[in-house]
């Protein structure tokens, strides 16, 4: 839950006609990274002699797929520098893929909620630097929340709302977990007690982590609750660390570091632990987000002689041995 995660945050999920994107599991398929995109800059050294004048390398040269014929919701941030708040919701169409805003889609910041401005109101989390909104097909509207938090047939979301838990404290210190019924508009609080974030709602429940108010980005542990009591289920598997994702019953971390260098898959099922992305002592990588399988897409940023490069990598298998 980075602040620059926001982009991952912000692109839509939802595909044509599909409520919600499938998610890979176990079952995912297996086979090398592959590179989908990147990125380079260089930097002029300085030189003893006569300056020389730096240049952007010549890329190789990338097919563009013809955009499908569809509209595709995206939402955009009042600032792309910043991506937060205000949003903007709207869809992407047409050959050229323009994007065209939707009167219906803003979304306000209110507190540490996110308001959508269309009527009737609906509330989201709006305290975390990944916190956006999403479309949700089925009922046709803008949601306040990602789209990992949105039940699979877009009839039901959770969110996670910051509040002080005594009338002395200064600044939130505890949470409520809400589920929202969008049929009939309710909202219900399954959870209060110590902070935690909504990570996604799974058919078997709405799965949550600890956070640190104030404390820096990140999560650590992962717990299930069920959306009609509100029951907790822990799982003392998982390893403390920044919780990045979660999509059908796997989990994705790079262990909260300032510069991360690996990416681990934690397989709630099978209780194992598996390196999918690594780099050197020179490098870093950066968590983006899931693809419609499942598969996360990583940020490599490898330190040169006159600059850093950077590469978007689609990670789909395995490349260390399994830590168990």
């Amino acid at each position: 839950m980075k602040a620059s995660a926001f982009l991952a945050a912000l692109l839509v999920l939802s595909s044509c006609g599909s409520p919600r994107g499938s998610s890979g599991g176990a079952n995912s398929p297996q086979g090398s990274g592959t590179v989908t995109a990147s990125s380079v800059r260089s930097d002029s050294p300085s030189p003893s002699a006569a300056p020389t004048v730096s240049t952007w390398p010549s890329l190789p040269p990338v097919a563009r797929a013809p955009f499908p014929g569809c509209r595709l919701s995206y939402i955009k941030p009042a600032s792309i520098g910043f991506g937060g708040p205000p949003f903007s919701g709207g869809f992407a169409s047409g050959p050229q893929g323009s994007w065209t805003a939707d009167p219906a889609g803003g979304i306000s910041q209110s507190g540490d909620l996110l308001v959508t401005d269309q009527p009737p109101a609906l509330m989201g989390s709006g305290f975390g630097s990944s916190d956006s909104g999403s479309y949700d097909l089925a009922v046709r509207r803008w949601l306040p929340v990602r789209r990992a938090q949105v039940r699979s047939d877009g009839l039901a979301y959770a969110y996670a709302e910051p509040f002080k838990a005594s009338s002395s404290d200064t600044l939130d210190s505890a949470t409520r977990v809400h589920v929202v019924l969008l049929r009939d508009g309710s909202n219900r609080v399954i959870y209060s007690g110590a902070p935690r974030a909504v990570l996604a709602y799974e058919s078997d429940g709405i799965y949550i982590t600890a956070v640190r108010y104030y404390g820096g980005e990140g999560g650590s542990g992962l717990w299930r609750l069920d959306p009609a009591t509100g029951a907790s289920t822990e799982f003392p598997n998982v390893q403390a660390g920044s919780i990045e994702a979660f999509s059908g019953r796997v989990a994705w971390t790079d262990g909260g570091t300032i510069m991360p260098r690996r990416l681990f898959r934690m397989d709630l099922t099978s209780r194992s632990r598996d390196t999918w992305a690594t780099v050197g002592d020179n490098a870093w990588i950066w968590f983006v987000g899931l693809d419609s399988h499942g598969h996360p897409l990583v940020t490599e940023f490898r330190s040169a002689d006159f600059g850093i490069a950077g590469s978007v990598r689609l990670h789909n298998a395995i490349i260390q041995d399994r830590d168990r």
